[in-house]
């Protein structure tokens, strides 16, 4: 079983991960922030799939796996829901592409995950039963 210290930290830095990346996708079009993020020269895509490839990385690896995946898929339901949100702030676009981008982000970051775990098995981890139990 994990200890509760490390699936708290897990959760914290996750949660900062979330609060970060819903600010920048809320932010208005004309913010300083997001005028510096243009400065990166990254397209608007890479940055969506970086930032949701990070999101759902983090509850794959840090917790335990039969529940980090729902914590995992929810971030694709994030993604929707901020894009939709966009059509609200000034200077923002609501766009279906933004979405695919997020999307590919998480279903990356699962697949990053899964392969961590498959090199780098835990004893946390392990499928087979406890002992004594048939």
């Amino acid at each position: 079983m994990f200890s509760v210290s490390r699936v708290s930290w897990v959760s914290w830095i996750w949660g900062a991960a979330i609060a970060v990346v819903i600010t920048g996708e809320l932010l208005p079009g004309n913010s300083p922030v997001l005028a510096w993020a243009a400065s990166l020269r990254l397209s608007d895509k890479e940055m969506h799939f970086a930032a949701y490839l990070l999101l759902a990385t983090i509850p794959a690896l840090g917790f335990e796996f039969r529940k980090g995946i729902p914590s995992v898929l929810s971030m694709i339901l994030l993604g929707v829901v901020l894009e939709f949100a966009q059509r609200l702030i000034p200077g923002r676009n609501f766009e279906i592409a933004d979405m695919v981008a997020n999307t590919l982000g998480v279903l990356a970051g699962l697949a990053l995950a899964l392969t961590i775990r498959m090199l780098f098995p835990s004893p946390h981890d392990a499928t087979a039963p406890p002992a004594g139990r048939d």
